[in-house]
């Protein structure tokens, strides 16, 4: 998938048949519970994403022009992108970043069916967020695995990367804001540089701090290390 034409499809210039194309093939199966996702950045400006975006998005999901695997390849290439933006601090834009979020994360969060992608349709329209916590509540108990890592990711990020160093005074969910973007990538199969930089741009974009990219390093081999040792069963 290209960003550029992820673009023109948000503008109208691309229906949902020739995104489609643009989308086939972009995530790849290469070993059990391992995706690895091609996105070609456009590295132009910026793109403001708007709920009437993701509304476009979860319509043509919900009419069959658009497969669930594509919507989640671009809820991952929006959460990873430097070009499309949206403002989290807003009440919207927290609806905005919950619901991109959620569809590019259903390893450890909802699935994507027709009755969630309604639902978060409706909570983007009207703030009312009606999805079932006890679905997954089910969903973790026979698939526990994903929660594991993604636990153990969190307590990574809060014992070895600890970036403004206040993991022995501050609360414990200081650094959870940041977990499922580095879950994400690690569930993508990505590379320690890549981690490595979205860590190093928590600490200098985020956190406004001058940021430590060898530490930022060391932490992300770490959790390249605990996905390794995940998939062989160590």
């Amino acid at each position: 998938m290209t960003e550029q034409k992820l673009k023109e499809y948000l503008d109208s210039k691309l229906t949902a048949d020739q995104f489609a194309l643009d989308l086939k093939d972009s995530q790849q199966k290469i070993g059990y519970n391992t995706t690895t996702v091609y996105i070609e950045n456009f590295n132009e400006g910026e793109f403001e994403i708007t709920i009437e975006h993701l509304i476009k998005l979860l319509d043509d999901t919900i009419s069959n022009k658009l497969k669930p695997i594509d919507l989640n390849t671009i809820g991952f290439a929006l959460m990873t992108s430097d070009y499309f933006k949206w403002n989290d601090e807003s009440e919207v834009g927290e609806r905005i970043s919950k619901v991109i979020f959620e569809i590019d994360n259903p390893e450890i969060g909802f699935d994507l069916t027709t009755k969630n992608i309604q639902l978060w349709k409706e909570y983007l329209l009207t703030g009312e967020y009606r999805l079932d916590e006890n679905e997954l509540k089910q969903k973790f108990r026979s698939n526990g695995k994903y929660k594991e890592l993604y636990l153990k990711v969190d307590e990574i990020l809060w014992n070895d990367w600890d970036a403004i160093g206040v993991n022995d005074i501050a609360p414990r969910d200081e650094y959870q804001g940041y977990t499922l973007s580095i879950f994400n990538l690690i569930k993508k199969n990505a590379y320690k540089e890549t981690i490595s930089q979205q860590l190093f741009e928590f600490e200098t974009q985020n956190m406004g701090l001058f940021g430590d990219i060898e530490h930022c390093r060391q932490v992300a081999e770490k959790i390249i290390n605990l996905n390794e040792s995940r998939k062989s069963g160590i």
